[in-house]
């Protein structure tokens, strides 16, 4: 192409006019409110403020590929060209700040471009998330984990911008050796190379895999170029760095804390121990399991060790509430001196859990309801005794007693309630059933419309039901 064409091409996409849609619009006022509170972790930056004529650049290298840019790309373009200066400053700002990271964890040789991907992906937000991607670079867990990057459950070193900058630069040198170009490299970072994959097995081109995977990430490539275009214009830039001197204290913790605590105690406003610990997410440091290690302005560790007891003690009650014990739900009615009750099945009730709960047996129970099996339905009733027998029960005990008295001396009583035993002559053997995660006597009866769950237990020679084991065989007999 010749200089004359080139220009003119130049010329035409500037001269375009200016058309941004609702997800342009979003970027910048996103991109503008993360620059605005983002403060400088590793250094200060001056930008020395000179008048710069923006132009379009229609191609993009990154390392030796060309990218053209999209239409797409072209509208983020003009959206980030509409920003403040302030703002515009601010971000050649926290540039400086990923290349003074990039600098400072000695990685080996990358593309400069890629230094501007954070204010493609995450629009230059710290606290970014998105299906597992976070931080600044929008790093997921298992590529940070990789790196050395520390994640607790107090903890995300995603949100630190010289840890989460080394990470992410090696892992996507990782995919670009991997897969030879930086926008497939790009979409392996974001979506997996798992998903990559498939969709290059489909047939599909560069284009398509960004726009028919997650919603979040299809402009992300096109929003790169864009901002890599208009950072030529400042390609020549003056800006001037200073490293801020990190003067603070580490301390370990042992027990739990809230940052409240040592803020009020110690008058460390919170806003400084955030500062200082910025790779907490959390406002409780938890050191009962694993020692945690934290911040404290310069020369305040004698102080925290002195004034420990303080802190730890200081409204304990307020940020560390004691559990309150469950309400006893009311789910039955006691009548007469307390022992008649009239109790009401919940859903996931059987009767060896009804039974435990008022210390009764589970033949008491169905003989005071007449049931002759263990099947019961949420929301029908039962009618408990406790302490002193009702006159129906001790008039069925007796009839079972009279019942029993009166059978030969040599026939054995199957009955699974008194001291009965077990004659195995008189049953068949119908199978022997394992027992699985979640069994217990009274849901194995269940299965077997003949058997009750004292049968069961009588059956195996149990007496503590509690005490099934997983892979327990038991005997299931039926009457001859």
């Amino acid at each position: 192409m010749s200089l004359k064409l080139r220009y003119i091409v130049t010329i035409l996409i500037t001269a375009m006019p200016f058309c941004t849609t609702f997800a342009q619009k979003d970027y910048v006022s996103s991109l503008k409110k993360n620059l605005g509170d983002y403060s400088s972790q590793y250094i200060e930056a001056k930008v020395e403020s000179a008048p710069v004529s923006e132009h379009l650049y229609p191609k993009v290298l990154i390392e030796e590929e060309s990218y053209t840019l999209t239409q797409n790309a072209i509208s983020y373009y003009d959206a980030i060209s509409s920003l403040p200066t302030e703002t515009k400053n601010a971000m050649l700002k926290a540039h400086s700040e990923i290349a003074f990271s990039a600098e400072k964890s000695a990685l080996s040789s990358y593309p400069d471009e890629l230094l501007w991907l954070p204010f493609a992906i995450s629009a230059f937000n710290k606290d970014y998330e998105q299906d597992g991607n976070c931080g600044f670079w929008g790093l997921q867990y298992l590529y940070a984990i990789k790196y050395g990057v520390e994640i607790s459950e107090c903890t995300d070193g995603r949100h630190d911008i010289l840890l989460s900058t080394k990470a992410a630069i090696r892992q996507l040198q990782y995919f670009h050796e991997k897969f030879e170009k930086w926008d497939i490299a790009l979409a392996a970072y974001l979506f997996g190379p798992s998903n990559l994959k498939l969709m290059q097995v489909q047939g599909k081109q560069t284009s398509e895999i960004y726009t028919s995977l997650d919603p979040y990430g299809k402009n992300i490539f096109d929003i790169w170029c864009a901002v890599i275009s208009w950072a030529e214009n400042y390609r020549n830039s003056k800006i001037e760095i200073k490293e801020i001197e990190q003067q603070y204290d580490t301390i370990r913790i042992c027990d739990r804390i809230h940052i409240e605590q040592i803020s009020k105690v110690m008058g460390i406003s919170i806003n400084e121990l955030k500062s200082l610990n910025a790779t907490f997410s959390c406002e409780v440091i938890d050191g009962r399991r694993t020692p945690v290690t934290y911040r404290l302005p310069a020369g305040r560790k004698d102080d925290f060790a002195t004034l420990h007891d303080s802190i730890v003690k200081y409204n304990d009650t307020i940020y560390f509430p004691p559990p309150k014990a469950p309400a006893e739900p009311k789910n039955y009615v006691v009548e007469g001196n307390g022992d008649k009750i009239i109790y009401t099945i919940q859903s996931g009730d059987y009767l060896g859990k009804i039974a435990q709960k008022f210390g009764v047996k589970v033949s008491d129970i169905q003989a005071w309801n007449g049931l002759s099996g263990t099947n019961i339905t949420a929301g029908k009733t039962l009618i408990i005794w406790t302490g002193k027998k009702s006159t129906q029960s001790n008039q069925t005990t007796q009839t079972k007693t009279t019942t029993t008295a009166q059978k030969p001396a040599t026939q054995s009583n199957t009955s699974t309630s008194g001291s009965a035993t077990f004659n195995a002559k008189d049953y068949t053997l119908v199978e022997t059933y394992t027992v699985k995660s979640g069994d217990n006597p009274y849901n194995i009866a269940k299965r077997y419309s003949w058997a009750t769950a004292d049968e069961i237990l009588k059956w195996n020679n149990i007496s503590d039901p509690s005490k099934l084991q997983i892979g327990q065989k038991l005997k299931i007999y039926k009457k001859k």
